[in-house]
């Protein structure tokens, strides 16, 4: 007796196979039209193994999945986890650059940052609250596979705690990032925070017309930014937007010229 399952089975044992062989024959198809287009970008990607391109779309998902992580650990003030499970440790130019507060660059110096500042330095933590979502990716990985690129909109909101008194704001930014693999493993080796504004949750963004919205901030001897910022274009009604960050284009191997 044919049971319900059984004819199931049976019918997905049929669909596969016809997937398979339709597949099949686009594949062939495509390769045919691809042999006869000499564009530069269809040779480079012909060019490429189909276990090539798997291992890009592995490094595309293990890169969003790093800064996925990070988000969770920071939205949880546990950044010194960030440093020590999502950071380029061998990396010497490994960076950190936050809207206007300043760029820290150098293990010595980020890892301070994480963990003796954010870390620890930000006082009590009783009821503050950090939401920063990640949205809009926009992610390249080398051709050599050694590096990769991307960029995201960070719509958020936070809760700060001054004097005992709760204060919400909204807090929306651009994050980007180079990376690198260290280790077999993809970490985090340039990032860097674009402010866009910051303004307290009942007012509106374009009520700042000559105020600084970002947050100001005090850091103790040793972990502060050891160099200067190189972008900071926060919003007001008379900016102009920028594309910056830039979102990644392809490319072969890191450039540092179009490091974030």
């Amino acid at each position: 007796m044919i049971t319900a399952e059984n004819g199931r089975r049976s019918c997905l044992k049929r669909l596969v196979s016809l997937t398979a062989v339709g597949a099949g024959s686009l594949l062939a198809f495509a390769q045919n039209a691809a042999a006869k287009t000499d564009t530069p970008t269809n040779a480079n990607r012909n060019a490429k193994s189909l276990e090539d391109r798997i291992l890009a779309l592995e490094a595309v998902h293990d890169v969003q999945e790093v800064m996925s992580r990070y988000f969770h650990y920071h939205c949880a003030n546990l950044h010194k986890q960030c440093w020590e499970e999502l950071f380029a440790h061998h990396a010497p130019d490994v960076s950190v650059e936050i809207a206007d507060w300043g760029r820290w660059e150098g293990p010595e110096h980020v890892k301070a940052l994480y963990c003796d500042f954010l870390g620890g330095g930000l006082g009590d933590p009783k009821g503050m609250m950090m939401v920063h979502s990640l949205d809009t990716p926009c992610i390249q990985v080398a051709g050599d596979g050694k590096t990769a690129k991307g960029v995201w909109f960070s719509p958020g909101n936070e809760t700060a705690v001054d004097n005992g008194k709760a204060q919400a704001f909204w807090c929306w930014s651009y994050m980007a990032a180079d990376f690198i693999k260290e280790d077999g493993a993809w970490k985090i080796w340039h990032y860097h925070v674009y402010a866009m504004f910051r303004t307290p949750f009942g007012k509106s963004w374009t009520d700042v017309e000559g105020k600084k919205t970002s947050l100001s901030v005090a850091f103790p001897k040793g972990t502060e930014p050891n160099k200067p910022i190189t972008f900071f274009n926060e919003y007001t009604p008379t900016s102009i937007r920028k594309l910056v960050p830039a979102p990644p284009k392809p490319y072969e191997t890191f450039d540092a010229s179009t490091s974030y």
